[in-house]
């Protein structure tokens, strides 16, 4: 009788299962158009959650649908006594931008735009679980020692999902949880890992500074926000980052000032939004403490009361060790040795799913979505951001590998 171990170095399960990926590749690319033609910002995700959830329904499985109706939680059985699963977790909100491609699958949407890849997230995800659900006899056959859980999340941009998920229960019986985010610079069919920090400490910020408005010809006699408003950004890029050990990345960014809509009046107050992004916890702090200074200084001197906001924050990312070189082995399985490499520093960028990885083990893989022409390469979150398709099948095939190592681990 076959042991596990010599069951997961059978190759006929693993050429089945590449098959099925294969065969789903048009329908895949279809499925992710679709999501990227309908963004949903964070808190609306309907149409996406009911899109996921008729595909689950299909193949015999009853999706949770989580509250106010955006988000599922629906998990793939190999082992009905089995009281543990491993979690795969996928994003579903787009980002405030406009589209600015020229495709079919442009976004209907104005002001909305995929272009965090999330509907790639998504779509990697949900055929992972059709995939797996096709061959659960041969999975089954391997004696896995516990189950799948699939989490399509809302709200990531505004670092909310993740924690309204573990309130939902999504963690229950989890045992580590896993997830894929779109690379646009590394080469497409490749994954990056990294043990410890993959993204930074992220702040946003909202700081209101009320004056008191007035005619133009006559500034004397009012408090004019505008000055203060200019000086509180200059001394913010100017002193911030020098209240850290500059060997540490930090990025502090504003990120939109709006005053007054006339031409001839002076407004009663401005604001200024933006993020902070730090890789560790201390600067973060010292950081904040040097921006109240700088507000404190120049409220005092200008006369306008300033107030500072922290609407949004998720912590860095903290992928763990174990889960990593499990993840590393799958991927070597599934795309090859040469398409697996070291991410060598932390992104600045910011991901809530640091929330999970407080509560269960975790790691976070980059997925390589580089288009083969450098200049068709444009970051994350940038109004033509698109991914090289034929990433989704490696996505698909990663995922299929790291689940089944997950629950029927070499021994």
């Amino acid at each position: 009788m076959n042991t596990p171990s010599t069951e997961l170095r059978n190759a006929d399960w693993w050429t089945a299962i590449k098959a099925s990926i294969n065969v789903h590749e048009s329908t895949m690319i279809d499925f992710r158009r679709d999501l990227h033609a309908h963004p949903e910002p964070s808190g609306e995700e309907h149409r996406t959650t009911a899109q996921i959830a008729d595909r689950i329904r299909a193949i015999g499985l009853a999706p949770r649908i989580m509250n106010d109706g955006c988000g599922i939680v629906v998990d793939l059985e190999f082992d009905p006594a089995a009281d543990s699963c491993v979690a795969i977790r996928s994003d579903l909100d787009c980002v405030a931008v406009d589209d600015a491609k020229d495709v079919p699958w442009r976004s209907t949407r104005p002001g909305c735009c995929h272009a965090c890849g999330h509907d790639a997230h998504a779509t990697m995800s949900l055929f992972t679980l059709l995939t797996l659900h096709e061959h659960l006899d041969s999975i089954r056959a391997m004696h896995p020692a516990a189950n799948l859980r699939f989490i399509f999340q809302p709200a990531e941009e505004t670092t909310k999902g993740a924690q309204r998920m573990i309130e939902q229960h999504a963690l229950d019986g989890v045992d580590s949880i896993v997830a894929l985010h779109v690379d646009p610079y590394l080469e497409a069919g490749h994954i990056g890992l990294r043990t410890g920090p993959l993204t930074a400490n992220c702040l946003s910020f909202k700081i209101t500074v009320t004056g008191q408005g007035g005619h133009s010809a006559r500034p004397y006699q009012s408090l004019d926000p505008i000055p203060a408003a200019t000086n509180i950004v200059s001394m913010m890029y100017q002193l911030c980052p020098r209240s850290m050990d500059s060997r540490y990345p930090l990025a502090l960014t504003v990120t939109s000032i709006h005053a007054g809509q006339a031409f001839n009046a002076i407004p009663d107050s401005a604001e200024i939004w933006g993020t902070l992004r730090t890789s560790r916890d201390e600067d973060e702090q010292n950081v904040r403490a040097r921006l109240h200074d700088v507000l404190r200084g120049i409220a005092t001197t200008t006369g306008c009361t300033i107030n500072i906001e922290f609407p949004y924050a998720s912590p860095a990312t903290n992928n763990d060790r174990e889960v990593i070189e499990r993840l590393w082995a799958a991927g070597e399985a599934a795309l090859g040795k040469d398409r697996v490499a070291l991410v060598e520093m932390p992104s600045l960028g910011g991901e809530d799913f640091a929330y999970y990885q407080q509560v269960v083990p975790g790691a976070m893989v980059r997925l390589g979505t580089a288009f083969q022409d450098p200049n068709a390469r444009v970051p994350l979150h940038a109004p033509d951001f698109d991914i090289n398709e034929s990433s989704l099948v490696a996505g698909v095939r990663f995922l299929c590998r790291a689940a089944i190592r997950s629950v029927v681990p070499e021994r």
